[in-house]
């Protein structure tokens, strides 16, 4: 058996360097997945390491607040790690990890964001941590090459989400930011994820445009909420929302006199003079093959969406969870009849409905549905009561194909 220690020696002929027999581009590529400094402190290994660093394909500005620690040398450290860079030489990756600067100006973060349009920079990742959230310039991106870009805890104004400037970028993630623009636009996103922020444009929705979604998750943000435009090509779609994501209207949701005040329900009126409602949600999301929607039962965005709920001709896979229209089934029995295709319904109850919050719906039994499709039908609830199974004998009445039902108590 050969000795360990002769087997992990490196070659004579390399003078001690393991490295030597590979090609600069192999040793760039191993060189680029190590964080900034520790790849520009290669340069000290041999001749030959000066200056592989700045030619790598991925930059990692990252763990660098204890070996920095202060902000004037970060910014020094990150402006000479740019200007630097081989000229010509593209970064496929670029990540800015600023933990530890709680303090940092926006202006020199943007800077350095802009400055990734120059090395033509495909992957780009923001990220900041701390209690109030970095505010960038309030002007376009523009990267030809940019393909997917990820910010989180960052203050982004109505230009910055214009991103008709960037024409290859399909896959955007933005968590844990303030979004303050009367629109988020793009004409070649295929996947959208929106998780913890904050939207807030004059205390009306956010307009998102993006006609070409593939996917799209909405979670957990707070503010008004968006209108979702036309998006024809969605697929699957993930929308969890809050109570606190809309005010209620007594002239919009009660049939009450005088004006609409609450911004945010888009009232419009006929030339007849009779009153129509726009869809926030569901008209944008009536492409989808599969579809999450989870939300409180105290909601209302539902309850003005379903005025002119558009029928899902695509729609396979639905779970409910928590939903609004759980605490009226009669509402749910006039959503499910605009799924003419569904084969699997999911519903998560997670209690049971308080009598002032039940809506009109009468007897259920007196429903009619049609799912010729439905194959699978699963409900969990804290108590399988009447109410529930009358409306399992609708399901299984409205499908001949039901050959799965599955109720379990939680």
């Amino acid at each position: 058996m050969p000795d360990r220690r002769l087997r992990n020696k490196a070659p004579v002929e390399c003078g001690g360097d393991p490295f030597c027999t590979l090609p600069d581009a192999v040793v760039e590529h191993i060189v680029g997945f190590l964080p900034a400094l520790d790849a520009v402190r290669t340069s000290l290994l041999a001749r030959r390491w000066r200056p592989l660093w700045r030619s790598a394909p991925r930059l990692r500005i990252a763990n660098v607040e204890a070996p920095l620690r202060y902000i004037s040398r970060l910014n020094r450290f990150v402006r000479q790690v740019l200007l630097l860079r081989e000229p010509g030489a593209t970064l496929d990756e670029c990540e800015i990890d600023l933990r530890g600067f709680p303090q940092l100006n926006g202006t020199c973060v943007d800077l350095w964001i802009r400055h990734g349009s120059m090395c033509r920079v495909q992957v780009l990742q923001v990220r900041f941590y701390a209690e109030e959230r970095l505010e960038l310039a309030d002007w376009p991106l523009f990267f030809q090459s940019l393909v997917k870009l990820e910010l989180h805890g960052l203050s982004l104004e109505e230009s910055f989400l214009d991103f008709s400037s960037c024409p290859a970028l399909e896959d955007l993630k933005i968590n844990n930011c303030l979004l303050a623009a009367d629109k988020i636009l793009s004409g070649s996103l295929k996947h959208l994820k929106i998780i913890g922020c904050e939207l807030c444009w004059q205390f009306v929705p956010t307009h998102i445009s993006a006609q070409g979604l593939i996917t799209l998750q909405l979670d957990d943000y707070v503010g008004v909420t968006p209108i979702l435009e036309s998006m024809p090509s969605l697929e699957k779609a993930s929308i969890k929302l809050g109570q606190n994501n809309e005010s209620y209207c007594d002239f919009c949701d009660n049939g009450g006199s005088g004006e609409c005040i609450c911004d945010m329900c888009f009232i419009y009126y006929s030339a007849n003079g009779s009153r129509t409602s726009v869809s926030f949600l569901l008209g944008g999301l009536s492409s989808a093959t599969y579809l999450e929607l989870k939300a409180s039962s105290e909601m209302v965005i539902f309850k003005r969406d379903m005025r002119c709920c558009p029928t899902f001709i695509n729609l396979k896979t639905l779970l409910l969870d928590d939903w609004c229209l759980i605490a009226d089934l009669h509402m749910l029995l006039c959503f499910l009849q605009q799924t003419p295709i569904l084969e699997k319904l999911i519903l998560q109850l997670c209690k049971e409905p308080k009598p002032a919050v039940e809506m009109e719906g009468g007897n259920l039994m007196g429903q009619s549905l049609t799912l010729r499709q439905l194959k699978t039908v699963e409900v969990k609830c804290p108590i399988v009561n009447e109410r529930v199974q009358n409306f399992m004998k609708i399901l299984r009445a409205s499908s001949s194909c039901l050959n799965q039902v599955i109720v379990q108590e939680i």
